[in-house]
């Protein structure tokens, strides 16, 4: 999930945005086009529409190049609606697309995939850039806690769950999935989506409730190869330097995962159950606080050097360094549990990605993450 803080909403460069009703001119094939998915209609409906004003500061500073950027917004206050905004000299006018029923559920794969075929039907381009906006929990189902969700949350109980998710965007393919959302870097979730994106920029801990600075790297997403690392860099050094400096991020090279995948189940496959159980998990590095109960995500690396032989550990972390092409944490993660303030919370041990960790006291978990493909190619 996003977890919230006290912040002012600005609405900043009003007067320069002008809003259009008309129907989007028919656009020539551009370089590429960012499609900003924000499933906000949840607690987090005020800061979608703080980042979008921070989007807007952004395209004035750095522009699209030749590229288009598409948002598709719900939220509690308004109908969800699909709109461009494009930059016209010093002007930025959103352009309305497509405007949706008010109950549309924008926490369904079939709402996303219409949306994305949308996009790719009214805006041809070279390349295509991903941004998915909302709560998350990396792959932890939403049946488990009351306030899990794998992705996505519209109202109070819809959720998509990864494998779902995934097998939807399996059809597309994206210079880059950007995850706005908490816990989305774990190993699992990098493997499912490693046909979809090049690359997959996202957190495996908790982002706070302002998200990206998109005024920072707007310019970024639109260069001729997307500047990913400098995207996540940007994000290291906006929290870091923050009121609030706490956030962890990694940028993960999908190409890398099925190499990675393989050193991992040299090591994993002949584990038993009993030899998983086994392991220290109170000496692991916790990544995520979502129940009062126990923790089910750890650092990738810090449970694999666990378990590995010596030879087994050097090999993994020579792929584990090809996959993972960029990886920053501040020195605490800000977490929203245990409430009701919250605790920063030290990260000792970092390796960009998380990992479940099977543990004899959560046999619903171990069943539901028998599922993954992670776990199929892996462990099996």
């Amino acid at each position: 999930m996003k977890i919230k803080y006290l912040a002012s909403l600005f609405l900043l460069f009003f007067a320069l945005v002008a809003c259009d009703k008309e129907d989007p001119i028919i656009n020539t094939p551009a370089t590429r086009t960012v499609l900003l998915y924000l499933a906000g209609d949840n607690s987090l409906s005020s800061y979608s529409l703080q980042n979008i004003e921070m989007i807007k500061k952004g395209l004035l500073k750095d522009g699209v190049d030749n590229g288009n950027l598409l948002i598709y917004l719900d939220n509690r206050s308004e109908a969800p609606h699909l709109f461009q905004l494009k930059l016209e000299a010093d002007t930025i006018r959103q352009i309305e697309i497509e405007e949706y029923d008010k109950n549309q559920n924008s926490a369904s794969t079939k709402t996303l995939t219409q949306v994305i075929d949308k996009t790719i039907s009214e805006f041809p381009s070279d390349n295509y850039g991903l941004i998915l906006w909302s709560h998350g929990s990396g792959w932890l189902p939403s049946d488990i806690h009351g306030y899990l969700r794998s992705f996505g949350q519209d109202g109070s109980d819809n959720f998509m769950e990864i494998n779902d998710l995934s097998s939807a965007l399996s059809n597309y393919h994206f210079d880059f999935i950007l995850f706005d959302a908490c816990y989305m870097a774990c190993a699992e979730v990098a493997y499912s989506f490693r046909g979809c994106a090049d690359y997959i920029i996202s957190s495996p801990t908790e982002i706070l409730a302002n998200g990206f600075p998109y005024q920072d790297i707007m310019g970024d997403m639109f260069k001729e190869e997307a500047d990913v690392v400098d995207i996540a860099t940007r994000f290291y050094e906006h929290y870091k330097n923050d009121t609030y400096p706490y956030g962890t991020i990694s940028v993960v090279k999908s190409a890398a995962l099925d190499e990675l995948a393989a050193i991992s189940r040299e090591i994993f496959k002949d584990k038993t159950e009993t030899d998983l159980f086994a392991i220290p998990v109170n000496n692991l590095q916790i990544m995520e606080y979502l129940t009062p109960h126990y923790h089910a995500l750890y650092d990738f690396d810090d449970y694999v050097g666990q378990l590995a032989t010596t030879a087994q550990y050097a090999k993994f972390k020579q792929n584990l360094d090809k996959a993972v092409i960029y990886k920053a944490t501040t020195p605490k993660s800000f977490y929203s549990y245990p409430y009701p303030s919250g605790t920063p919370l030290p990260i000792n041990k970092f390796s960009g990605l998380s990992i479940y960790v099977p543990q004899e006291a959560l046999p619903k978990l171990n069943e539901w993450y028998k599922d993954l493909e992670w776990y199929k190619d892996v462990y099996q």
